[in-house]
């Protein structure tokens, strides 16, 4: 398949899942809770500081990643260069995937190109090379544990 089929399938998911929606309440990182299972995301190779980026968990549940509506948890962050940081709170230890975007216009969507390819960034957990569309969840889950999980992930961009 050519490389135009392959981002227009991880447009398409990027396109309808990665949208606004009714946020969640956020818990408060505590790094003096040792039984709280905490995130440290550092997202890295964002090429801008305009806009914001929008950080997702999910959890691990193969057909539900990537599907708004079961996100355990998102926030929306200013861009910090070289690298940004947030820390989020997940309800026990167990598998969890990251999905991040650069929302650079700060319209709460992940823009297209009129040929339906990636206008902003994008990245993953685990920062796979992706051949055909989105990820599969087993490509980014990661274990997490009670206490500071570092997660590093790197914002990607066509071409």
């Amino acid at each position: 398949m050519n490389l135009m089929m392959r981002l227009l399938g991880l447009t398409l998911v990027l396109g309808m899942d990665f949208h606004a929606a009714s946020a969640k309440a956020v818990v408060a990182c505590d790094p003096a809770n040792a039984a709280q299972v905490r995130l440290q995301i550092s997202v890295s190779g964002m090429r801008t500081t305009r806009g914001q980026i929008v950080i997702v968990i999910y959890p691990d549940i193969a057909k539900v990643f990537l599907k708004d509506r079961f996100k355990l948890e998102e926030q929306r962050l200013a861009v910090v260069l070289p690298v940004t940081k947030a820390c989020f709170v997940v309800p026990a230890p167990g598998y969890y995937a990251v999905a991040l975007y650069g929302d650079v216009n700060s319209n709460d969507h992940f823009d297209l190109t009129a040929l339906g390819v990636p206008a902003e960034g994008y990245g993953f957990s685990k920062n796979p090379h992706l051949f055909f569309g989105p990820p599969s969840l087993a490509r980014v889950r990661f274990p997490a544990h009670p206490g500071d999980n570092p997660i590093d992930a790197r914002m990607s961009y066509y071409p």
